[in-house]
């Protein structure tokens, strides 16, 4: 775990919102098709009541008070978000910020996670969550995933909204997409 260095931080509300879960499984059924799936989130979307850093040291006390669009849709399917997810400082380059140094490759720590949204491909490869949800503008979802040997898939830019996840590099429009073990 600590050697990887794949999440910025943890949600204090993820075992109060398992347990609501498990309350509403049992006096009326799934809330949904994703019912307590843990889900981890690149720190570059808005998670409510958790920070925003961006890997920076310039973010370190960003508290949004909202939910990105995806993180909203993905909790009204009974998803349970676990924790932010190293990336790129401001959501570029390697896995590699001022705000929690590098974050290694669960298979060999000697090498890198391969992007951007390494950490989150690092936490599903390393059993830390089910699903990771990544950003991509060029390859940070589908290098990582492959390094990491999980599956990542980039929509259709403009398929999933940006809402609530910061822009980084505009000109690329980039994608949300998730990254898992298996599709």
């Amino acid at each position: 775990g600590p050697k990887i260095n794949s999440l910025i931080s943890l949600n204090p509300q993820a075992l109060a919102e398992a347990d609501r879960l498990d309350a509403a499984r049992r006096s009326s059924g799934l809330v949904g098709p994703l019912h307590g799936i843990p889900i981890v989130m690149k720190d570059q979307g808005d998670v409510k009541e958790m920070p925003t850093t961006l890997g920076s040291v310039l973010f370190k006390d960003h508290r949004p008070n909202r939910d990105a669009f995806v993180v909203a849709k993905l909790k009204q399917a009974g998803a349970i978000f676990l924790g932010k997810a190293t990336l790129g400082e401001l959501g570029a380059g390697d896995t590699h910020g001022s705000l929690f140094g590098s974050t290694c490759n669960p298979y060999d720590p000697t090498r890198t996670v391969g992007g951007s949204s390494g950490g989150p491909a690092a936490s599903v490869s390393a059993n830390f969550a089910t699903i990771a949800i990544g950003q991509e503008g060029l390859a940070s979802i589908r290098r990582p995933a492959i390094w990491n040997n999980i599956a990542g898939m980039r929509p259709s830019i403009g398929l999933v909204s940006r809402s609530g996840v910061y822009g980084g590099w505009p000109s690329m429009n980039g994608s949300l997409g998730p990254m898992a073990r298996s599709v």
